[in-house]
């Protein structure tokens, strides 16, 4: 029995650069961090050849007959794996990660990944789980989405990535085609809870499928000038910030979030609604110096950068607005990793 625990991630700036629908035309760049909230899978192998799964629903179907899985992220995976012995998978989280923005699907993948790989016996890289996550979520799923998830809940920490596109290479499906970089922006732990501390998340009680947002960030993003210029401006800004994190110039997060939330207005007009927007401007004039929106946007958490000294001001006007719930919570160090391993 295998019990892998896998991070959830903010992001900083930059995001939605990590699409490629914009990267193969223009370079991507982001900045994001995992978070001590996490998504878990257990894995056991069963003497029959029945697998069964239990996630938000329960399935039960024969080894013979893995096609009529109906959760498509384990179906593919269990396909591209060869999976041909019988098998049991839960899957649960600390928070409810549907519809959160915090990056779920993909840490679901990587942890799912991760626990196969390990009750297989092999070992497989942060690098190569990111790939296999993000090829079955964006191939095999076909999930209009970016790279940024999958390689932050496999490697965890706080980070740059890049992208670019290598266009001599047209295999696609080999992961060879989009290629990822992550370097460490902050490696000590003590740095890493210093920034925790001055951030606040909250819960919109928004929840919403991604796919709607991504879709229409994706058109506007081959086709309107204004989202694609946008999209320069926000990898500039994550350039930007990634030189002063590098200089330990943590106070300027907020800045960057502050434009970044100017920019990513501009990407779709589904981003934000009236009461999200004024949660935002609640957050500033009680102290924020920036904020920003978690994940494709629509609902989901909200996140400012907000000084000690401030935030309980800063908190009690946000709760004044409705039912918002503060999440608290620390940048996690670590990436995807193996809970417990026991024979069973």
């Amino acid at each position: 029995m295998i019990i892998t625990k896998t991070p959830l991630r903010i992001t900083f700036a930059g995001g939605g650069s990590d699409m490629p629908s914009f990267f193969e035309k223009n370079d991507g760049h982001c900045i994001n961090a995992t978070i001590d909230k996490y998504v878990y899978v257990l894995v056991k192998k069963r003497h029959d050849n029945k697998i069964y799964l239990k996630y938000s629903e329960n399935e039960v179907v024969d080894t013979n007959t893995i096609f009529e899985i109906q959760h498509d992220f384990i179906r593919e995976t269990l396909i591209y794996l060869g999976v041909n012995y019988g098998l049991e998978i839960i899957n649960w989280a600390d928070i409810p990660t549907k519809g959160s923005g915090l990056g779920s699907s993909g840490s679901f993948l990587v942890g799912l990944l991760n626990a196969i790989h390990t009750l297989e016996g092999n070992y497989v890289s942060k690098q190569k789980l990111a790939q296999q996550a993000s090829h079955i979520e964006m191939v095999l799923c076909g999930k209009p989405i970016g790279y940024q998830d999958q390689y932050a809940a496999a490697y965890g920490g706080l980070n740059e990535m890049t992208f670019t596109a290598n266009e001599y290479i047209n295999d696609y499906t080999a992961n060879e085609r989009h290629e990822v970089k992550v370097t460490p922006l902050v490696k000590k732990q003590d740095e890493l809870n210093s920034i925790s501390q001055n951030l606040l998340l909250f819960y919109t009680g928004i929840t919403r499928e991604s796919s709607s947002v991504l879709d229409d960030q994706n058109k506007n993003l081959m086709n309107k000038e204004d989202t694609i210029n946008a999209m320069k401006d926000n990898v500039d800004l994550s350039k930007w910030l990634a030189e002063h994190l590098r200089n330990n110039e943590y106070q300027y997060i907020g800045h960057s979030l502050r434009m970044n939330w100017d920019l990513k207005l501009k990407f779709s007009d589904k981003i934000v609604n009236e009461d999200i927007i004024k949660m935002y401007n609640t957050a500033i004039e009680g102290g924020s110096t920036g904020g920003k929106i978690i994940g494709a946007g629509g609902g989901g958490f909200m996140m400012f950068y907000v000084e000690r000294v401030r935030q309980q001001v800063t908190e009690g006007m946000i709760k004044n607005l409705g039912n918002y719930k503060i999440m608290n919570f620390n940048i996690d160090h670590y990436g995807s990793r193996v809970l417990l391993n026991v024979e069973s």
